[in-house]
């Protein structure tokens, strides 16, 4: 029971860091989002650039999207426009799990310190600092869901539970989906896969099909955004669903072949895994900007006026 406390209390830190990372990305930015996603997507593939930008920027894919189903909702832009965002989101989600594979954990507490001493020396060092406490909260709370995972480990139902993931590939995908959806953030479910990983409780083919769950698992934020909107709201988010189930439909058959082929990009397994989440995103939304034409009225026959 203590385990668990201890692992929940790291996963509340990582959340934490993440929404402390965020307001400081968004104080450095200091610009209007909206006016910046409506000048620069005239075409998709400026989209996608905006979209990876910003969400790199923010270290939120889904507050993106959401932005984007608003902009749509109140015509201030065009489905087309949107469908470039949410594909850039994608990538640029992946600088996350780059990110959360170096091996810091052990710099948390020092990294939060050093954040908070740099927020007291005025506004110049303040959006420095709380950028820089964020990233600590981030690994400080990996650090907790590390320590907490090797009593974990020793339930049988977890223990159960893992065993399954192993041995099917579905049932990881399917994990990666349902757990992600719960928590509402792929970069934590990102977070949790890097952190059992480095403990040697997951491979990386097992990894690599929870996180391709996880993409799938994200997307309630904007469902969730989009009921009650019109109906090119509700196009931005079911062209979110569509996109990263194709990436699951087109990788899942070959995720053996595919992960053995990632493994040769690195010798560190949390690496092989943050490539992989990479190369997987950039792949699944160039597929879709290079046919951003017949997608686009593909969503317009599945969701009609």
């Amino acid at each position: 029971m203590l385990s668990a406390l201890f692992f929940l209390l790291g996963l509340a830190l990582f959340l934490l860091g993440l929404f402390i990372l965020k307001a400081g990305l968004e104080r450095i930015a200091s610009f209007n989002l909206k006016k910046i996603i409506q000048r620069f997507t005239a075409t998709p593939s400026l989209g996608c650039l905006t979209g990876t930008f910003l969400t790199m920027l923010l270290q939120s894919s889904s507050a993106v999207t959401v932005i984007s189903i608003g902009l749509v909702d109140t015509g201030l832009m065009s489905f087309a426009q949107a469908l470039g965002i949410v594909l850039g989101t994608n990538i640029g989600t992946t600088i996350t799990g780059q990110m959360l594979a170096f091996p810091l954990e052990a710099l948390g507490i020092p990294l939060v310190f050093l954040g908070l001493v740099l927020m007291i020396f005025g506004n110049t060092l303040r959006s420095v600092g709380l950028n820089i406490c964020g990233l600590g909260f981030i690994f400080w709370g990996m650090d907790f869901m590390g320590s907490a995972f090797s009593y974990i480990m020793h339930n049988p139902l977890i223990q159960h539970l893992l065993l399954l993931t192993t041995r099917s590939h579905l049932l990881a995908v399917l994990f990666g989906i349902i757990f992600t959806a719960i928590i509402q953030s792929s970069s934590a479910m990102t977070g949790i896969v890097l952190v059992l990983a480095k403990s040697g409780h997951l491979d990386l083919v097992t990894s690599t099909a929870i996180i391709l769950g996880s993409n799938m698992g994200t997307c309630i934020t904007a469902v969730l955004a989009s009921i009650g909107s019109t109906t090119a709201g509700k196009r931005v988010a079911i062209a979110h669903v569509i996109l990263n189930f194709l990436g699951i439909v087109i990788f899942y058959p070959i995720l053996e072949q595919f992960t053995a082929l990632m493994a040769l990009s690195s010798s560190d397994l949390p690496r092989q895994i943050a490539h992989t989440h990479t190369f997987f995103n950039v792949i699944s939304s160039l597929a879709v900007l290079l046919f951003a034409g017949v997608f686009t009225k593909f969503i317009y026959w599945l969701v009609p006026e």
